[in-house]
């Protein structure tokens, strides 16, 4: 029995800790804001949040099908001048990979998650800037690495 339990620990320990040295998760995701060029008040508008993922990875969806697995999630800190109407993500890919026993919800190679916006009617100001956040768990065939957040801003033009 004991020796099993050391022979799991050392099969984990190699694995993941050789996928965290070649890789650091934040490294696996590059994120690209997307927005129209002038914004009105009043009006909704979107933003395309593109998650560029490096060759050979992929990111869990935003609704995984294993409940063991961390959901790739989009959010904007909440600002008095402006509301999130929705934030819709892509369809994934649905795949087995060599790890798993069951089918898995993906992301490979650029996801975009459209964000849908209105600039609140009293706003006054001519610059607005968005504080936002991806949380993703990125994989690849062989290894899940830790899930990671990566920031991000977006810089509106209000007319």
């Amino acid at each position: 029995m004991k020796r099993s339990i050391y022979a799991t620990l050392l099969f984990i320990i190699f694995f993941v800790g050789r996928g965290l040295t070649q890789t650091s998760p934040d490294k696996v995701v590059d994120v690209k804001i997307k927005i129209p060029k002038v914004i009105s008040i009043g009006k909704p508008f979107d933003a395309d949040v593109a998650l560029q993922i490096k060759n050979g990875w992929h990111i869990n969806s935003n609704k995984p099908l294993d409940d063991n697995l961390s959901p790739t999630v989009v959010s904007i800190k909440s600002n008095p001048g402006i509301q999130v109407k929705k934030i819709i993500y892509p369809e994934p890919l649905i795949t087995k990979l060599q790890f798993s026993q069951s089918q898995m919800a993906l992301y490979e190679d650029e996801a975009i998650v459209k964000i849908q916006f209105i600039i609140k009617k009293k706003f006054k100001k001519r610059n607005l800037k968005l504080e936002g956040e991806v949380r993703y768990q990125p994989c690849n065939d062989q290894t899940c690495l830790f899930p990671t957040s990566k920031p991000f801003v977006i810089n509106l033009k209000v007319k």
